[in-house]
């Protein structure tokens, strides 16, 4: 399974972008996980081929997770999409993703030379999807945010979206070989967002082979980065990874 780090910094932060993964599972589908404002573009930077994603993943619906999508879709209009392209997420998502593409570009979306299908993912549900298993789990966010386990048969994946984890989060990844988590700040002082100390009890609890953190509050993340890294340097299974971050797993 390969991962690319897309953006892994908050809403506003002009350095690290929108928090969005990409990964090319081992059965060979290409996931989105959530597009937020700044996310077209650097998608765009790598990946040149318009047929290449298959699946995005909407975690929730604040702006630096889905307002994106109205540029991606675009661009795939410009470079002769043909392959449908699925969209998955809580109910709803259908509804709260056209919409966006209306009130961007009016009257676009008949233009669309390929299919946007939509598949909402609810907790307790499981859907094979691409040949793959997906299971959602809801966190603690200020807007319903759901994150999403998906299992292509030989590695699992974690994507939390935003929020703290909670107890059923850990039940479900238990043994996860990658998650990526929000880590807002040090500790849980911000309601509502991941932290550090949460995401490591978290990756003990659970046995998560391999752990990233992202969308750190772009100031904690500058002010306290001698702090941080003496905490991930006991902790040789997490890391904090960058713009541009590319691994295997």
């Amino acid at each position: 399974m390969d991962v690319f780090f897309i953006g892994v910094g908050d809403a506003c932060d002009p350095q690290h972008g929108n928090t969005s993964i990409h990964i090319k599972t081992c059965n060979g589908v290409n996931i989105l996980f959530d597009c937020g404002f700044s996310v077209p573009h650097s998608y765009f930077a790598f990946a040149d081929d318009p047929e290449q994603l298959d699946l995005v993943w909407v975690s929730h619906f604040h702006g630096d997770h889905f307002f994106g999508l109205p540029l991606l879709f675009l661009r795939f209009w410009e470079m002769e999409r043909k392959k449908p392209l699925l969209i998955t997420g809580q109910s709803g998502v259908a509804d709260k993703v056209l919409t966006a593409m209306d009130l961007a570009f009016p009257g676009f979306r008949p233009k669309l030379c390929y299919e946007l299908q939509f598949q909402e993912i609810e907790p307790g549900n499981t859907r094979m999807l691409s040949g793959l298993t997906c299971q959602s789990v809801q966190t603690d966010h200020s807007e319903r945010n759901l994150g999403i386990l998906i299992d292509d048969g030989e590695k699992n994946f974690y994507y939390s979206g935003d929020g703290r984890p909670t107890r059923h989060v850990a039940e479900l990844i238990r043994d996860c070989d990658f998650a990526v988590h929000e880590a807002f700040r040090l500790d849980e002082e911000v309601h509502h967002h991941g932290s550090i100390t949460g995401c490591l009890k978290l990756a003990g609890q659970s046995n998560i082979r391999h752990l990233a953190l992202v969308h750190l509050d772009r100031a904690f993340r500058r002010e306290e980065s001698v702090t941080i890294s003496k905490m991930l340097e006991v902790n040789s299974a997490v890391i904090l990874p960058e713009r541009g971050t590319q691994l295997s797993i």
